[in-house]
């Protein structure tokens, strides 16, 4: 008989209705009409005069009938991708964010700066761990080297030493993007889309709108983004901040598109702050509603359904601890529970600053541990197979038939690291060696048996390339 494995999948809520909605959207334009967007780039002030806006005191205004239109395209375009439900089944990956700048050391237990030698570890160990579905890339950024080269190198170390690594690293300065554009070409993975950050708050420039000017002949498209902070960038109050960042982005979307002459789209992020720390607070627990609410104004200005949660592993612990568990945990399983498969984060503490190898492989167990979850299990019930079942569970004990040993991996989930014995098995374990039952010891012998597995090798042709383009980066940027 077929077995009947149902998934655990919710129904993700409804923050805002459509009568709120309106409303951001009429704020939002009244900002618009009445701010304008900030830009200092003479550019910028010659493409808005070409398209008939106001500039007054270096802030561009949009009349309504600007932002209209404009918002009109994107609602009257056909959807790319066919949207249908979320397929509840598939396992759940994970990939590392690459902004740390500093590395949990395993040895002694201290945060350090990411250094060459550090990142190749890290990314060695992140591309043994891709036959547990992980997209092995360079987790972070080497802080020995120059600003501008440290893009180049980071992408450099990530092709040499991950399977994934000719995916593209994000765009750095303006000086480095030559090089990383260079690279992702030679590596067959040629950037198309460059990232245009709006400087919260309703300020278009920045290294990323200056990359993507420079840089618009090698480019298809570019994609306008904001992470404004409540309360710190932005209005405290959820539905004033989703109006701001609405303003802001699509502001800078219709300059951007006009400046730089590629299409555009773009999306709003609202991001909590707390003000005690001075410091976005993502991996708490108001980062799911401002994620979710934001997602909403974006699909009601895109015309599409809300999607799944984005996948984001964030904690503010600095080290592997009880509070990293607590926020990873509940980043994971709210976040599949609505059906969200691929996370970016692993191994990632103190918001982005750090990566820990030991977290990593905790989140591998917490991945594990959610997928279980929400996989299911068989519900099934043949009343003359259980009456034959229970018969020869009472004859020979239920823990010895032959059902049970074939299913039983299939029902439950067997850690790598997590222990699930008694206690008194656990004392007699300790008392004879504390590594195999303390799970910081356990997680950091697993890191070092990884690394004794590394054996990936870019080839040869292709590591000429790439090392010649960085050879010709460090001449050019540090000359």
């Amino acid at each position: 008989m077929e077995m009947i494995v149902p998934a655990i999948l919710l129904p993700r809520p409804r923050l805002l209705t459509e009568d709120q909605l309106a409303r951001i959207h009429e704020a939002a334009l009244r900002i618009l009409e009445g701010i304008g967007v900030l830009s200092r780039t003479p550019h910028v002030v010659q493409a808005a005069a070409r398209i008939g806006l106001q500039v007054r005191n270096h802030r561009v205004l949009f009349d309504r009938a600007t932002v209209n239109a404009f918002v009109d395209e994107f609602r009257a375009r056909p959807a790319v991708v066919k949207e249908e439900e979320p397929d509840p089944l598939p396992e759940i990956i994970l990939a590392p964010c690459q902004y740390a700048v500093a590395v949990h050391d395993l040895e002694t237990d201290q945060v350090v700066p990411f250094t060459t030698d550090r990142l190749i570890e890290a990314a060695k160990l992140l591309d043994t761990l891709t036959p547990w579905a992980v997209i092995a890339k360079a987790p972070g950024t080497p802080m020995d080297v120059p600003g501008d080269l440290q893009p180049v190198l980071k992408y450099k170390i990530q092709a040499l030493y991950c399977r994934h690594g000719r995916r593209p690293v994000e765009l750095g300065s303006p000086r480095a993007t030559p090089y990383l554009l260079d690279m992702a070409e030679a590596l067959g993975n040629p950037f198309t889309t460059a990232d245009v950050y709006v400087v919260s708050p309703l300020t278009i420039g920045g290294e990323s709108f200056d990359c993507a000017l420079e840089q618009k002949h090698r480019l298809k498209s570019l994609w306008v983004s904001n992470m404004s902070s409540m309360g710190a960038t932005a209005p405290i109050a959820l539905g004033d901040a989703l109006a701001l960042g609405v303003a802001e982005v699509v502001g800078a979307a219709i300059l951007a598109r006009e400046v730089v002459g590629l299409p555009v789209d773009w999306s709003v992020r609202v991001t909590p702050f707390d003000p005690r720390p001075m410091s976005l607070t993502l991996g708490g627990p108001e980062e799911y509603p401002l994620q979710w609410a934001s997602d909403e104004v974006n699909a009601w200005y895109h015309g599409r359904a809300p999607r799944p949660p984005w996948g984001s592993l964030h904690s503010q612990a600095k080290l592997p601890d009880q509070q990293a568990a607590v926020e990873r945990m509940t980043s994971m399983l709210t976040s599949a529970l609505f059906g969200t498969r691929t996370f970016v984060g692993l191994g990632r503490l103190s918001l982005d600053e750090v990566f820990s190898a030991e977290q990593a492989v905790v989140d591998l167990e917490i991945r594990d541990h959610v997928q279980r979850l929400i996989s299911g299990i068989d519900i099934d019930c043949d009343p003359e197979a259980c009456l034959a079942e229970v018969a020869s569970g009472l004859a020979d004990g239920f823990l010895g038939l032959d059902s049970t040993v074939a299913a039983y991996q299939q029902v439950y989930w067997r850690p790598r690291l997590f222990w699930r014995g008694m206690v008194a098995e656990w004392l007699r374990a300790r008392r004879q060696r504390e590594e195999d039952v303390d799970l910081h010891l356990r997680a950091k012998e697993m890191v070092r048996q990884q690394l004794k597995q590394w054996d990936y090798e870019l080839e040869p042709d292709l590591r000429r390339e790439v090392e010649r383009i960085y050879d010709r980066a460090e001449r050019e940027l540090l000359a």
